[in-house]
């Protein structure tokens, strides 16, 4: 039969070894920063840490033409650093968000500008 050691109650001592060990599965953590994605063995995606991109890099991420942005840099938030065009996270939300189309308010927008447009004018008139 098999001698099964007692534990004991005390902290055992760790050998070589198992300190390497415990260092590598420490490091992976690190790298990793998530155990769910170390455990599903689906590697994760490389976070990108910088703060701007340039023009090709938001075209594909907005799916459009990089020279559609070109052309209409002046209408479109966006950064410049002296003659370099960048565009933060925020650039690319506000450029989608301008060109939200929800056709049910097409409608409304129609009828709020037939009325503005029958407004009075502010200005007084000169009476003689």
């Amino acid at each position: 039969m098999p001698v099964v050691a007692q534990a004991s109650g005390g902290p055992t001592a760790l050998g070589p070894s198992e300190l390497q060990g415990l260092a590598a599965v420490m490091r992976l953590l690190a790298q990793v920063g998530d155990v769910d994605a170390l455990l599903s063995n689906h590697p994760s995606e490389p976070h990108d840490n910088r703060l701007h991109i340039g023009y090709s890099e938001a075209a594909e991420r907005l799916n459009i033409p990089e020279k559609w942005l070109r052309e209409r840099i002046s209408t479109l938030p966006h950064r410049k650093f002296g003659k370099f065009v960048q565009f933060a996270e925020e650039d690319l939300r506000a450029i989608s968000d301008m060109h939200f189309v929800n056709p049910g308010m097409a409608d409304r927008k129609e009828h709020e500008s037939a009325v503005m447009s029958l407004q009075p004018s502010k200005r007084s008139r000169k009476r003689f």
